[in-house]
């Protein structure tokens, strides 16, 4: 085992792009000699600011660990290694990953743009058939000892999307008869191919804090949540410099969310 260099190991995790720039001076050789002594969490940092000309002639050498590279880093780092090589080779790479959970995620970035929502999907919590016993399913969801409510699913048992399960009304009936379709509130999805500008202005998060995402065969691919949304959001917008409309919807949601909250204190204290 290689070990670290740790007077490198600092200057890079300070200073990324000083050292990539330095870095990007050597040989290949040298280079992938001083990677090699690098914690491997942070060698996708510096690669992904190397010059092309570089990263090409090391992959071209064989001098890397472009699969432990991107196992290891973050995603946002991973990502960025991802954006600086030829999209048919990033497919074949990624495909080779042994990581599961890795490959997934950086597949679907390869797969939907950064600014669309397709990017931010992560697995579903939960996910039920319609044609499932209310009293079977409700007692699994006690067995599981969730800490917290969660979205729950409903599909068909052809793996189409129905809805999301109305949990309060779920628990209210005591014992739960019927079976999941009848608790099932029909929730709209989302697409993948939907961009984030876009998918800001749903008024579905008025409600709901995530929401599913669909294809267009109706199969779940997963879901999103409102925070991930409107992060992404900001943050595209900031880079294409159009965050004063953003602000916008973002304070018609504030209001819309305090309006609610007082609609609801008020309706309590009429009924006291």
């Amino acid at each position: 085992m290689t070990k670290t260099d740790s007077l490198n190991s600092e200057f890079a995790k300070k200073y990324p792009d000083k050292f990539a720039r330095i870095l990007g001076r050597g040989e290949i050789e040298d280079i992938a000699r001083v990677l090699d002594k690098l914690p491997p969490p942070n060698v996708a940092s510096i690669v992904s600011r190397l010059p092309v000309t570089r990263i090409h002639a090391l992959l071209v050498s064989g001098e890397h660990k472009l699969d432990k590279w991107l196992t290891e880093a973050s995603l946002q780092d991973a990502v960025a290694l991802l954006s600086r090589l030829p999209r048919e080779q990033c497919l074949a790479l990624v495909n080779s990953l042994k990581h599961r959970e890795r490959r997934k995620r950086l597949l679907q970035y390869l797969k939907y743009p950064a600014h669309s929502v397709g990017a931010l999907v992560t697995d579903l919590p939960v996910r039920v058939t319609t044609d499932t016993p209310a009293e079977e399913f409700l007692a699994e969801l006690r067995a599981l000892k969730i800490s917290r409510p969660r979205p729950i699913v409903v599909v068909h048992p052809d793996g189409r999307y129905s809805g999301m399960i109305d949990l309060w009304k779920l628990l209210a009936r005591d014992p739960a008869v019927g079976q999941i379709e009848d608790y099932t509130s029909p929730t709209s999805a989302i697409f993948p191919e939907t961009s984030l500008a876009s998918s800001v202005l749903d008024s579905n998060w008025h409600d709901h804090s995530w929401l599913p995402v669909i294809d267009h065969q109706q199969r779940i691919l997963g879901g999103v949540s409102r925070g991930s949304v409107f992060k992404a959001a900001a943050r595209h917008a900031k880079q294409g410099g159009a965050g004063g409309d953003l602000l916008t919807v973002l304070m018609s949601d504030l209001t819309h969310l305090f309006g609610e909250i007082l609609t609801r204190s008020l309706t309590r204290r009429g009924t006291r």
